[in-house]
């Protein structure tokens, strides 16, 4: 077979990453196993070199033998890899001179202008970026990433979160935080020339295991799916997916947007929203407590509530109790400083923690349970949604979440609920589907 080569550039001494690209056309063994691709090389994220109708063909081997090897060769996604761009250029768009994590044309952005950032620590779940494919400043659907990052056994948030497991909102943020890299790849910021913040908007996804202290490193892989460019605002689509050395822990999809801060400020919530309103004799059987800081549920930086403001445990359309708790705003708390260096935010994934430690609660109180309980947050192989349409910032004062539960197994000992994350009375959040199981000890 004859291959077609192209030359659009050369690789050169100052060109610092490389990255090659094979898409496998056709996999046949007759009469001997064989491979056609196409390849594509980019240097700096510019292509370089297509080459068509690339083929090999191996003689001597059967099918059964070339399984066999691919069997033995599967990748190891718990295995760290060299990084293409180093923790140092990942810290440098968080909270330094965005030219130093990504090149010249954000040179702009280190002092004439600001750029959505990427969290920075403690909050940071991105240590380094292992591959990328697609042209860097092409705002357009197709490019990929893969990065890592390497759970520490002894992360602060094991500990605040009193469990064996990792918070659920970390997990997110490992998923998610490449996907924030990757829309800075593509130069999604060089489209306006309005600064722009970045925000989560909603997504779709299911773990399916723990992360634990002896996880290891876990490696991401996101792909920009869909781009659509509206009114000075930019709408981006990610499938992702979250993998180590036992497999895949989280798959899904995602949804950000960039948005200027008169957009940001003109949001007025989730429209059209239902919350669950509980009945006056509801309130009267209901309780108002603190809530429970320490095991089971999480304590210090993890703790997203400051009162449980009602416990109907047989409120609710279906009965199985209704669930609402507050938390006052302060401008001081840490997640401030970490998300995001000159945007300060709470991230989205604290308000759906804030969610699942209700929900925490209320299995206690359902099953009695003490403090050497062992949760699974969001429970394994369950499918769960969340959308957002607003933001919690330092000016606000008070954050409110309902959750009504929907599923109840006793024999299981899982629990489903929907609900929603209010702030200053305005519906921003919303929960479908999450789920939480007691874990066997």
């Amino acid at each position: 077979m004859t291959s077609r080569l192209k030359c659009r550039g050369q690789v050169l001494d100052t060109t610092q990453v490389v990255v090659y690209e094979v898409t496998i056309k056709e996999l046949g063994y007759d009469p001997a196993p064989y491979a056609i691709a196409e390849a594509l090389i980019y240097a700096d994220g510019k292509p370089v070199v297509d080459i068509g109708d690339l083929s090999i063909r191996f003689s001597g081997l059967t099918r059964t033998a070339v399984e066999a090897l691919w069997k033995d060769q599967a990748p190891d996604h718990g295995a760290r890899k060299p990084a293409v761009y180093d923790y140092n250029k990942i810290l440098a768009y968080s909270q330094g001179d965005p030219s130093e994590a990504f090149g010249a044309p954000y040179a702009v952005f280190d002092n004439e202008r600001r750029i959505a950032r990427l969290p920075r620590p403690p909050y940071q779940f991105l240590d380094r970026v292992t591959a990328v494919a697609g042209e860097a400043w092409k705002c357009v659907a197709g490019a990929t990433a893969e990065t890592q990052y390497d759970v520490p056994p002894d992360g602060w948030y094991f500990d605040a979160n009193n469990q064996a497991s990792m918070p659920f909102a970390v997990l997110l943020e490992i998923a998610l935080q490449p996907c924030g890299w990757l829309a800075a790849y593509v130069g999604s910021a060089l489209t306006s020339e309005t600064d722009l913040k970045f925000r989560n908007l909603g997504g779709k996804a299911t773990q399916y295991a723990a992360v634990t202290p002896d996880t290891g490193t876990l490696t991401s892989q996101v792909r920009l799916t869909n781009v659509s460019l509206s009114g000075g605002m930019i709408i981006q689509h990610f499938d992702l997916k979250v993998l180590g050395s036992a497999g895949v822990f989280y798959e899904g999809t995602t949804y950000f947007g960039f948005f200027s801060a008169d957009a940001l400020a003109d949001q007025v919530g989730i429209r059209e929203a239902a919350p669950y309103a509980p009945a006056d004799a509801e309130v009267r059987r209901g309780e108002a407590f603190p809530c429970p800081a320490g095991a089971p549920g999480p304590s210090g930086d993890m703790q997203m509530l400051d009162e449980i403001t009602l416990f109907a445990p047989e409120g609710g359309p279906a009965g199985l109790g209704f669930i609402r708790g507050t938390k006052r705003v302060d401008p001081e708390e840490w997640f401030f400083q970490a998300h995001f260096y000159q945007d300060p935010v709470c991230p989205g994934s604290l308000g759906l923690e804030s969610f699942l430690q209700l929900m925490k609660v209320a299995a206690v109180r359902r099953w009695g349970l003490d403090a050497d309980a062992r949760f699974q947050a969001v429970a394994l192989d369950q499918p769960h949604e969340w959308v957002y349409r607003g933001q919690i910032i330092p000016s606000d004062a008070l954050v409110t979440v309902e959750a009504v539960i929907s599923a109840a197994d006793d024999e299981t000992r899982l629990l489903r609920a929907d609900g929603f994350l209010s702030v200053d009375g305005r519906l921003i959040y919303e929960m479908k589907d999450f789920t939480l199981q007691v874990a066997a000890q």
